[in-house]
C-alpha cells in the first residue's frame, strides 16, 4: 500500500511526520507493545499522565505497570488478541512512576505487517475522575440511605409521641371521670344520710347511730381519696421528704395485717401471714412504708373474690428485706402489667366495675423509689397476683 501511495505522489516522509505529530498530540495514553509485551513506544501525554520519563518506561513489561487485581483481565485480553481478536476493551489501573494507581479504560488492537501481528497498540482513557464520581455517588447513596433511615425513625418517633399524647389524654380523661365518680359516691351518701337525719327529728336513736356510722365511714373514705391525690402531687413535685428512723419491720407488718383482718373477713377471704420470729430492723420512713404495705394489702383484698386467699410473707435477706403479698384474685392481663405503675392507668376489665382512681400503685411505686427499693409483679388472669417488694435495710 505504501508503494502505491508513493507511486501516486504522496511523500512518505511527510506522512510519517504527520502520524508522529498525531501520536504526540493525542491527549489519551498511547502505548505500543512488541509481541513479548514490552513497551517500545509511548506518547508524550501518556508519559505526563503516568509521571514517567521515556527512558524509565521503555522496555518495561506492560504487566509490571498493571495493578495486581487487574492483571488477570489484562492477560485475558492480550491472549484473545494474540488468538485473532480484532480488539479488546477493558478497564485496568496502572501504576504511575510514584506508585499511585490511575484507572484507565484501555482499548488494545493488533498491528500487522506482511500478514503477521508484530505489535499491539493500547489507547488508554483516564477514567480516574469517573471512579471518583462513582465513589462520590456511592457515598451520596449511603448518605441518602442514612438520611432516609433517620427520617423514618423521626416519623416513627413523631407517631409514637402522638400516640403517647393521645393515650395520656385518654388516661387523664378516664382519671377525671373516675375521680369524679369516686368523689360523688361518698358525698352522695354523706348528704343523703345527713338530710334523712335532719328531716326526721323522731328518728330512733339506733337508726340515727347507724346513719352516723355510715356518714363517718364515707367521710373517712373521702378524706383518704383526697389525701391520695395530694400525696401523689407532693411526691411528683418532690415536696415530700421521708423521715428515716430505725424500726422493726416484722412488728409493723403485723400491725398493718391486723388492721385489714376485718376487711378480709367481711369478704370471707383467708388472710394469712408468714413472718419470721425476732426483729428485722430497717432504716426507712415508718409511716410511708406502712401506707405502702396497706395499699398493696388493700388491693389484694379488693381484687380477690369471696373464699379466696391473701398471704403476706416477709423474708430476711442479707442486705434487704423482702415483702411478698400474694392473692388468688382476678389477676391482671399480661398486656396491662407493664403499665400498672403509670399515673391515671386503670386495668380495663369489661363487665367488672371495681371502684378506684388508679393512683394506689403509683403511690406505692414512688414510695419504694424514694427508699431506693424495688417492686416486681407476677400475675395471671383469674389465678391471682403476687407483688414482691425489696427494701434495703440501711438507708444510704
Amino acid at each position: 500500500m505504501i508503494e502505491n501511495l508513493s507511486k501516486e505522489g504522496i511523500d512518505l516522509e511527510i506522512l510519517q511526520r504527520k502520524l508522529e505529530l498525531i501520536f504526540e498530540m493525542e491527549e489519551d495514553l498511547i502505548l505500543v507493545l512488541n509481541k513479548a509485551g514490552l513497551i517500545v513506544k509511548v506518547n508524550a501525554n501518556g508519559l505526563v499522565s503516568l509521571d514517567f520519563k521515556e527512558k524509565d518506561i521503555l522496555n518495561t513489561h506492560i504487566l509490571d505497570l498493571i495493578v495486581i487485581k487487574y492483571k488477570a483481565e489484562t492477560i485475558k485480553a492480550f491472549n484473545e488478541i494474540i488468538e485473532g481478536a480484532p480488539e479488546r476493551t477493558f478497564e485496568a489501573a496502572i501504576y504511575s512512576f510514584r506508585g499511585s494507581e490511575i484507572l484507565f479504560r484501555l482499548k488494545a488492537k493488533p498491528i500487522f505487517s506482511d500478514g503477521k501481528m508484530t505489535e499491539i497498540v493500547i489507547i488508554g482513557k483516564n477514567i480516574e475522575h469517573i471512579k471518583d464520581l462513582k465513589e462520590e455517588i456511592e457515598n451520596l447513596k449511603m448518605k441518602l440511605m442514612e438520611a432516609n433511615r433517620i427520617l423514618s425513625l423521626e416519623r416513627q418517633r413523631t407517631s409514637q409521641r402522638k400516640s403517647l399524647l393521645e393515650e395520656l389524654n385518654k388516661m387523664k380523661s378516664d382519671f377525671v371521670s373516675n375521680i369524679s365518680h369516686e368523689l360523688r359516691t361518698p358525698l352522695a351518701s354523706i348528704i343523703g344520710f345527713s338530710e334523712t337525719i335532719d328531716s326526721d327529728p323522731e328518728m330512733p336513736e339506733a337508726m340515727k347511730a347507724e346513719f352516723n356510722y355510715t356518714i363517718l365511714n364515707e367521710g373517712k373514705r373521702l378524706a383518704r381519696l383526697i389525701n391520695d391525690i395530694l400525696d401523689i402531687s407532693k411526691l411528683e413535685g418532690g415536696k415530700i421528704e421521708i423521715t428515716i428512723v430505725k424500726f422493726d419491720i416484722n412488728l409493723l407488718m403485723n400491725e398493718v395485717i391486723d388492721a385489714y383482718i376485718n376487711s378480709a373477713q367481711v369478704k370471707n377471704i383467708i388472710l394469712s401471714r408468714e413472718i419470721p420470729e425476732g426483729e428485722i430492723l430497717i432504716e426507712a420512713d415508718k409511716e410511708r412504708i406502712s401506707q405502702m404495705i396497706g395499699r398493696l394489702l388493700n388491693n389484694a383484698i379488693k381484687f380477690t373474690n369471696a373464699k379466696g386467699r391473701v398471704k403476706v410473707i416477709v423474708k430476711n435477706l442479707f442486705r434487704e428485706v423482702e415483702i411478698i403479698i400474694s392473692d388468688t384474685g382476678i389477676g391482671i392481663p399480661e398486656t396491662d402489667v407493664p403499665n400498672i405503675f403509670q399515673k391515671f392507668y386503670r386495668v380495663n376489665r369489661p363487665g367488672t366495675e371495681i371502684p378506684g382512681t388508679g393512683l394506689g400503685l403509683v403511690f406505692v411505686k414512688q414510695i419504694i423509689d424514694l427508699h431506693k427499693g424495688f417492686i416486681s409483679i407476677q400475675s395471671e388472669v383469674d389465678k391471682g397476683t403476687t407483688f414482691s417488694v425489696k427494701l434495703p435495710k440501711n438507708h444510704i
